[in-house]
């Protein structure tokens, strides 16, 4: 071989001996880091941390307003309607006359009552005046006594026959729903008409039992009507057995009505304020499931494990809620706590 073929092996064969020990050197060289990189890396989160605040609670009701006395007036006597003073849907007084009977012969009957008791005395005072002369015993003078008194009794119940033609409101109300005209005959329990009273006005609804504990006689409360209406009212029953069907309890609150504008049967939301109580608040989107379908929040512990923990849902205020059962301070995960779960190793970030 001539020397110029001599000379490009051996470039060659210097070219492949610096190749090969570069490569080994490289290999060596990256070998701890490629060991190193072999532990997994730990997932980033961010955490904020929360405390417990008073939280003045609110019970809201979904209820109704309803009248606080209502009754029918009823006729004690029978016969028949002859006058209806009272006009429908108007206000009327204790006392005020809604149904007029015919007097039939009630009059004759209470004439008769009175001459009986006039005879009677005239017997009595006379077997007194001989009782003093010696011509009468005690127990004739007793007798016409009893006489006298039987008279008087009867006396009293024709003039509670008479009075029983007027039929009249038990209270102040309005006369809402008239049941009898005139010319109408009313046996002894039929209806001429309803009166309601409604001042105060009540709003009713129905509370969980789970919630009742927390309600006591004269808690203040504010009632929203589907009129519009807003009323300031006050507790005023609370029931103590619940419902068999649905485990509730009945609950009445009260406010002044002294015009009458309020009506009853009309739809109401209650809040009534309870005790503060120590909870959390935090953003909405941070709120999951669990696999048991509970309601809760994603926290780092202080070894920097993720923890699922059940929480109660106290109110939602748009973009972010009040909640109950989150240790007190909690570290919740605020962005990445979808790609996490429970029991698992992170790097945790505070909030900036």
């Amino acid at each position: 071989m001539n020397r110029s073929h001599l000379t490009a092996i051996s470039i060659l064969v210097f070219v492949v001996l610096v190749f090969t020990i570069g490569t080994l050197a490289s290999s060596d060289e990256t070998a701890p880091e490629a060991s190193s990189s072999s532990e997994p890396e730990l997932f980033e989160v961010v955490v904020r941390r929360v405390t417990a605040q008073p939280r003045p609670a609110v019970l809201g009701l979904r209820g109704r307003t309803e009248a606080f006395r209502e009754v029918l007036v009823r006729a004690e006597t029978g016969g028949r309607v002859v006058e209806t003073p009272a006009i429908e849907g108007e206000l009327i007084a204790e006392g005020d006359i809604m149904c007029r009977l015919d007097v039939d012969a009630r009059e004759a009957a209470l004439d008769q009552a009175r001459a009986d008791l006039r005879s009677r005395q005239l017997e009595y005072d006379a077997a007194v005046e001989l009782s003093n002369r010696g011509h009468r015993s005690a127990n004739q003078v007793a007798a016409m006594a009893a006489a006298r008194d039987a008279a008087l009794a009867q006396l009293e119940a024709a003039r509670q026959e008479m009075d029983n033609i007027l039929l009249r409101a038990p209270f102040d109300g309005f006369f809402d729903g008239r049941t009898a005209e005139i010319g109408d005959y009313l046996r002894p329990g039929d209806a001429c008409g309803a009166v309601v009273q409604l001042d105060p006005i009540l709003v009713v609804a129905e509370v969980a039992e789970r919630d009742v504990a927390g309600l006591s006689i004269g808690m203040p409360a504010r009632a929203e009507l589907v009129t519009g209406e807003t009323i300031e009212a006050q507790v005023r029953f609370v029931e103590r057995r619940a419902d068999p069907a649905t485990r509730t309890f009945r609950v009445e609150v009260e406010a002044p009505n002294p015009d009458g504008l309020l009506r009853s049967g009309v739809t109401a939301d209650i809040n009534i304020p309870l005790q503060a109580q120590p909870a959390h608040r935090v953003p909405t989107t941070i709120l999951a499931l669990n696999s048991e379908g509970e309601l809760g929040v994603r926290i780092v512990e202080g070894d920097d494990v993720v923890r699922f923990v059940p929480v109660a849902l106290l109110s939602d205020d748009g973009e972010e809620v009040w909640v109950a059962g989150l240790p007190e301070p909690a570290n919740v995960i605020v962005l990445g706590q979808e790609f996490v779960a429970e029991g698992t190793r992170v790097r945790s970030r505070r909030e900036n």
